[in-house]
């Protein structure tokens, strides 16, 4: 892969790759582990439940790499928006927290965009960043547990 380049699928839940500056391959599985009432599990601070796909995954996408063994994998909570958008925000009008939320699972590709709106936000910037319809916070919210949990 040429450096800097990202590949992505605009589906849910798909394989995404990433080159790293020393040149090896960032592979991952869209999917993450959910949570009752959004608790942190211990499960979060362990391999990757999709480790042995990932391998099989980097043998189909690279055959010339079918014998290199995976060398670190992860796991971690969802931050699933309600719109499958993520979301950016102040904490407040005068206050010096700026957030950025609800990457749903996708955000290799949506990275870059919401480091330049985060960025302008915090310079106080006025600009086409800072103007998106994604700097509005959430737009909406998920149902109440038991709800939520069974629906994700």
């Amino acid at each position: 892969l040429t450096s800097g380049v990202t590949v992505l699928d605009s589906r849910i839940f798909v394989h995404y790759y990433h080159n790293t500056p020393d040149g090896r391959i960032m592979l991952g599985k869209g999917g993450n582990t959910f949570a009752y009432g959004g608790r942190m599990l211990p499960v979060f601070d362990q391999p990757s439940p999709y480790a042995g796909l990932l391998q099989n995954s980097l043998a189909d996408f690279f055959p010339a790499f079918a014998d290199v063994k995976v060398e670190a994998t992860w796991n971690g909570p969802s931050d699933r928006s309600v719109t499958g958008l993520p979301f950016f925000g102040q904490m407040s009008a005068s206050g010096n927290v700026f957030y950025g939320f609800g990457y749903s699972g996708s955000g290799v590709g949506p990275c870059h965009m919401g480091g330049q709106i985060l960025a302008s936000m915090v310079q106080g910037l006025d600009n086409p960043w800072t103007r998106s319809p994604l700097v509005n916070g959430p737009l909406g919210f998920f149902p109440p547990e038991p709800i939520r949990y069974l629906g994700s």
